[in-house]
């Protein structure tokens, strides 16, 4: 009975003399998803990830391997071939590996950090270039069966961060704009953030400059912006003619072989009654996919012009798969507001007439009349609502007073860590910006007429 007692007095001793967890200590550690934190709308979050040299030399060497190119050449290395990728849009095949560093946010650290590099085309051509302004990924749990202290760590309740350079972007505010403007037309789209970037490649910490943090699509998306858990998740590389397992990449369930949803709904898309029996046609694709959700995506990305998307090429979007119908996810959105891009590709017309039956998706909706009017009706909402010269020009003024001040002389990114050349182009950029948006209202009120 002594003993008994006595324990209980020393483990109430123990209890009583514990300091109370920090608040902030809990937050930027905790589970629960922080997004006023992680995902400001008009601030600037820093970090800084310290690599060391020789993980930096193990992400040349795999990235050697995988391009066939040192960092900085454009030329390739003497008898080396990269592995083959899953097609011709393949710039750097596979996923680069992931290597340990460490994070740290003001007086908070993570160890034992996942941090590899991401992207394909800006990816290879960034690292021709020899520029350390390189898109990369933050995995905060990756090593936790190397590391159990590290299982299920998390960055103010998120798991992964991709942190990507603006390449081709000196506004800074193309994929945090767009994927505003996608939100507010009711389309699915991941939260953008501003970051200033420090990496200690092992030669000391360096400034890399400004960069964008892009949200997870399977991480808390579908549950923050619906309300509803998340099924599913595929990063396709397929213009939804056929199903080829290759083409849809998941990025969740990944032990569970089960491509049923996708298979379904390219069934249905490309099915039969599309000729012979229209409402039956429309009825089972509407089952499996949330096709005016896709045709709003449709509106906005016609009206802002985007040539590095779906219609011209097979990648840069997700399907997410909510109570059994597939979402359209838009990602990848810094080369938009432009008509004109790469090999000579442009954005699709309002009209959308140049598109072939190779782009199903499109083709087939806007052949529909009442799909069609849905499309038209929803740009016609979209520039009288949401996407008007003063409200865009009020968004342009008020992000640019926030990234300013971090595009002075004193804190310009400087070659090779950084790829603005100089402050005034940012702010050129900026004004052009504005100037191509109104000129793209001008245009959208001319097809809604």
């Amino acid at each position: 009975m002594r003993s008994r007692l006595a324990t209980a007095v020393l483990l109430l001793f123990i209890f009583a003399c514990e300091k109370p967890k920090d608040p902030a200590t809990t937050k930027a550690f905790g589970e629960i998803p922080d997004y006023a934190w992680v995902y400001p709308e008009d601030q600037v979050r820093s970090l800084t990830i310290n690599l060391g040299q020789e993980n930096w030399d193990k992400i040349q060497k795999d990235m050697e391997y995988r391009t066939a190119r040192k960092f900085g050449s454009s030329t390739t290395i003497p008898g080396a071939t990269p592995p083959a990728g899953n097609g011709s849009l393949d710039a750097v095949p596979g996923d680069p590996i992931y290597v340990e560093a460490s994070v740290t946010q003001d007086n908070f650290k993570w160890e034992k950090v996942g941090f590899r590099l991401k992207g394909n085309a800006s990816l290879s051509a960034i690292w021709k270039n020899g520029v350390y302004k390189l898109p990369f990924k933050l995995q905060f749990d990756e090593f936790e069966d190397k590391y159990p202290e590290t299982k299920n760590q998390r960055f103010y309740g998120f798991k992964e961060l991709a942190m990507v350079p603006s390449y081709g972007d000196n506004s800074f505010m193309k994929e945090k704009l767009l994927t505003n403007l996608y939100r507010k037309a009711g389309v699915l789209a991941c939260q953008v953030a501003y970051y200033k970037i420090f990496i200690d490649f092992g030669q000391g910490k360096k400034y890399c400059g400004m960069y964008q943090a892009i949200e997870t699509v399977e991480e808390h998306l579908v549950v923050t912006q619906t309300g509803k858990k998340v099924g599913n998740v595929y990063k396709p590389e397929s213009n939804l003619q056929t199903f080829v397992t290759s083409q849809f990449e998941k990025q969740n369930n990944k032990e569970i072989s089960d491509y049923s949803d996708i298979q379904a709904f390219i069934a249905a898309l490309n099915h039969s009654y599309r000729i012979g029996d229209r409402e039956t046609w429309k009825k089972q694709l509407e089952a499996v996919f949330n096709v005016k959700g896709f045709l709003k995506y449709l509106a906005v990305n016609n009206t802002v012009g985007n040539w590095d998307s779906y219609g011209q090429l097979t990648h840069n979007y997700f399907l997410v798969n909510i109570d059994g119908v597939l979402q359209w996810v838009p990602y990848d959105l810094n080369l938009s507001f432009q008509m004109k891009g790469g090999l000579n590709r442009t954005a699709l017309t309002f009209e959308m007439n140049e598109v072939k039956v190779q782009w199903p998706l499109i083709r087939y909706l806007i052949d529909d009349p009442e799909y069609f009017a849905f499309y038209k009706a929803s740009v016609k909402e979209f520039v009288e609502k949401t996407f008007t010269p003063a409200l865009m020009t009020d968004y342009l003024n008020k992000h640019k007073s926030v990234l300013a001040p971090h595009f002075t002389p004193n804190e310009i990114e400087k070659h090779p860590y950084g790829s603005i050349p100089n402050s005034q182009s940012f702010d050129q950029s900026v004004i052009d910006l504005d100037k191509y948006i109104k000129e793209r209202h001008a245009a959208a009120l001319d097809f809604i007429k």
